[in-house]
């Protein structure tokens, strides 16, 4: 890498793991890097291993800290708007002003802010939101969050604790929430409390296979165990599970009676395993809301770049405002069909089976047995999760998919074009879309 070139570092701190990238302007990932969270640890020693976790990013780049032009910092917590972390519940991190001590050791713009809502304009940036303004996203995990972008910026609200949407309150006299309150979204929706509602039914005598699938210990309900009793039809996991999408359902349309979104955005453990069960609840009871029947129905989508997220988003925070232009670049290669009939990406030629993932990474398959696409083959081809999938093919060469990768991409809502190369180099260059391309030439 040229020292000329201009970076951004995006960091996202967890209670396990600190995760940071180096990033272009346009959003390309130049390198990755994660350190372990220290146990119980203060304010020291969360701020050396963010240092750490700089100087390997450089490292691994192979740029001097001259190139780094901003630095932006996710954290599970309420933050306010001037960049001082009230609390965090995991972290020792609560009090902190953050964004002025950053500033201070680095001399770079900073800007620090909630996990939850750089996840989400990390999905307006470059995932599923791209092409919106106003976006609502929800992430069921063990909890729920929540995040609210409002003609293309956060909703923070007075004091930076804005769109706590897990905490709204679905049922005032519901169970008990980890908050304190009665009743919040995330007391009904978060895997914990399924897990509580499941365990309870058992505990009562009502028979389930996931004791079975839990093991004997039956210790912990983990999304995809709950996803392996919904296809099996559980009837007590169906019913719980049924009841919590129904009532995220309805607290869809009460937030879009509050902001009139465009795009629900779903991400989280519950809805990688169990999305089908959810989002189509979801989607019926947002275009059969009365009080909008003359209204677009906002669009349900499934977050994209997963635990990218938060540090992509952090890095979108802190390049906002700034003038770009002349530094910002392509977030995807461009492809060159060459007089050789071969093609080139940037200045790569490909001669071999390769492809280009929707984080504009050049990889190659770990197993291809043509003339069959499997569907192990197109979860690794559409791993980082384009709209759109390019194959192209050589002269002579032929390509199909099977029944089952067809199946996942339909599911998966990927539009799937397999084509001569020459085609192929055209389209994707054209394209608007977050998108991926497989060469098979």
């Amino acid at each position: 890498m040229q020292s000329a070139e201009k970076y951004f570092i995006g960091i996202d701190v967890g209670g396990t793991k600190v995760y940071g990238g180096l990033v272009t302007p346009a959003g390309a990932v130049a390198a990755q890097h994660k350190e372990a969270t220290p146990p119980k640890a203060g304010p020291k020693e969360v701020l050396e291993v963010i240092e750490k976790l700089v100087r390997e990013l450089l490292k691994a780049g192979g740029v001097p800290f001259k190139s780094v032009i901003g630095l932006g910092v996710a954290v599970p917590g309420i933050v306010d708007n001037t960049g001082r972390v009230v609390v965090t519940p995991n972290i020792g991190l609560s009090g902190m002003d953050l964004k002025k001590v950053l500033e201070k050791k680095y001399k770079v713009r900073v800007v620090v802010g909630n996990d939850v809502n750089f996840g989400v304009m990390g999905e307006k940036w470059l995932g599923a939101g791209r092409k919106a303004q106003n976006i609502i996203g929800i992430f069921p995990g063990t909890g729920v969050g929540g995040g609210v972008i409002v003609k293309g910026d956060f909703v923070t609200g007075h004091q930076g604790a804005a769109a706590e949407l897990g905490h709204m309150c679905v049922d005032p006299k519901g169970p008990l929430c980890t908050c304190g309150n009665a009743g919040c979204l995330e007391a009904v929706v978060g895997r914990w409390a399924i897990e509580r509602d499941i365990r309870a039914a058992v505990r009562k005598g009502e028979k389930s296979i996931i004791t079975d699938l839990s093991g004997q210990k039956f210790t912990q309900i983990k999304s995809g165990t709950i996803a392996k009793a919904l296809k099996a039809k559980d009837p007590v996991v169906t019913r719980i599970v049924a009841h919590a999408a129904e009532t995220l359902a309805a607290a869809c349309v009460s937030l879009n009676h509050v902001f009139n979104t465009e795009v629900f955005i779903f991400g989280g453990g519950m809805i990688e395993a169990c999305g089908d069960f959810f989002l189509p609840r979801i989607e019926k009871a947002l275009k059969k809301d009365p009080f909008f029947k003359d209204l677009q129905t906002p669009k349900v989508l499934v977050a994209k770049l997963g635990d990218d997220a938060g540090m992509l988003g952090a890095v979108a925070a802190v390049r906002q405002g700034l003038d770009l232009k002349a530094i910002t670049g392509a977030y995807y290669p461009k492809l060159r069909l060459l007089a050789s009939g071969k093609v080139a990406v940037n200045a790569t030629l490909i001669e071999k089976p390769f492809y280009v993932r929707a984080d504009g990474k050049l990889k190659e398959p770990d197993e291809f047995v043509p003339p069959h696409i499997t569907s192990d083959l197109v979860e690794e081809l559409t791993k980082k999760g384009p709209d759109a999938l390019f194959i192209a093919v050589g002269k002579n060469k032929r390509l199909t998919f099977s029944p089952k990768a067809a199946r996942y991409l339909k599911k998966k809502k990927i539009a799937a074009y397999i084509l001569p190369l020459a085609r192929v180099v055209k389209a994707y260059n054209l394209s608007e879309e977050r998108k991926a391309v497989f060469f098979y030439l």
